[in-house]
């Protein structure tokens, strides 16, 4: 584990995730990864509200109704941020999801912001249950219930694959998917449960939420004693944790429909996410794995470039779109 993770996730305030508890378990009983791929994009019509001009790119700022209809009250408006080329039609359009705690639109829009050069477009989707989607109740970015998580996954789930198919109606046959983390493990599942070819970086991915709440450092994070009954040991929420959240899994679905278009990123000293998810990922997918140096944090702050790098690569790789 690289000593920055361990340093930071001791010194900072520990999220209270689940402190509700378990919530619907009829939502942890029938959600199902698995049943995707069979399933086409929920249809959407993305609203423009204003167009702005920044650092040499149009933002187009709008949003769209979630086909998600589990969601609260507030979460239901899904946010989106469009990053252009200044002038002339980008060559390929990238959805990008959000991390853990990634609320808004600005550590996504700077990441995404030099791909513009290479003709990549950014689509950046804000979460439900994050930002201006977070609903009462909710103080921080930590959800309140085990079911609110699935539901959340849901929704960037449906709504990210809903995006790609509507940018496609759109005229833009070349588009993908990326991001870090929990964007990680969204994108590679979006990219799994599409019939059509995209372009996918899958960067620090869990293969299932279980790994991440049950054996790394967020595993301090849940509140155990919301999650038992009177008399019951932590040890058991913990298990019975990890038996729900383990269906939820990348590998549940068959690789994306053009493997050789998309790359996974991993940490070698990831104390957030564990390495061996991401190893399961490619090699279940037979695509490329790259591997970095640094741990979960490290990989944010030193090496930008890198995760930009394989983005990029990944859209080279995608053929021509029909």
């Amino acid at each position: 584990m690289h000593w920055l993770d361990r340093a930071l996730y001791l010194a900072l305030p520990r999220q209270p995730f689940f402190a509700g508890g378990w919530g619907d378990r009829r939502v942890l009983e029938e959600r199902r990864i698995e049943r995707l791929r069979g399933l086409p994009p929920d249809p959407v019509e993305v609203r423009w509200e204003r167009e702005e001009r920044r650092s040499g790119a149009r933002v187009r700022i709008g949003w769209f109704d979630s086909p998600e209809q589990l969601l609260p009250a507030e979460g239901r408006r899904a946010r989106v941020q469009l990053l252009l080329p200044e002038t002339g039609k980008p060559r390929a359009v990238c959805v990008h999801l959000a991390a853990s705690g990634d609320q808004g639109f600005g550590p996504r829009a700077r990441f995404a912001g030099p791909l513009l050069r290479r003709g990549l477009a950014a689509l950046i989707l804000e979460n439900a249950y994050y930002g201006e989607r977070r609903p009462t109740g909710q103080p921080g970015a930590a959800v309140r219930t085990v079911s609110d998580l699935v539901v959340m996954g849901s929704a960037t789930v449906r709504e990210a694959r809903a995006l790609l198919a509507w940018l496609r109606g759109q005229g833009h046959p070349r588009v993908g998917v990326a991001g870090y983390s929990m964007g990680g493990q969204m994108a590679a599942v979006v990219a799994a449960s599409l019939p059509f070819p995209l372009a996918v970086a899958a960067m620090a991915p869990s293969n299932s939420p279980a790994t991440v709440f049950t054996e790394g450092l967020l595993s301090t994070h849940p509140r155990w004693d919301a999650l038992t009954r009177p008399g019951e040991r932590p040890e058991k929420a913990r298990a019975a944790l990890r038996e729900r959240f383990l269906p939820f899994a990348v590998t549940a679905l068959p690789p994306p429909a053009e493997p050789r278009a998309a790359v996974v990123v991993g940490n070698r000293g990831d104390g957030v996410v564990a390495p061996a998810d991401m190893q399961r990922i490619a090699e279940h997918w037979g695509c490329e794995m790259r591997w970095l140096d640094t741990g979960h944090v490290g990989a944010v702050l030193w090496h930008q470039e890198a995760l930009r790098a394989a983005v990029a690569d990944a859209f080279d790789r995608l053929p021509d779109g029909d």
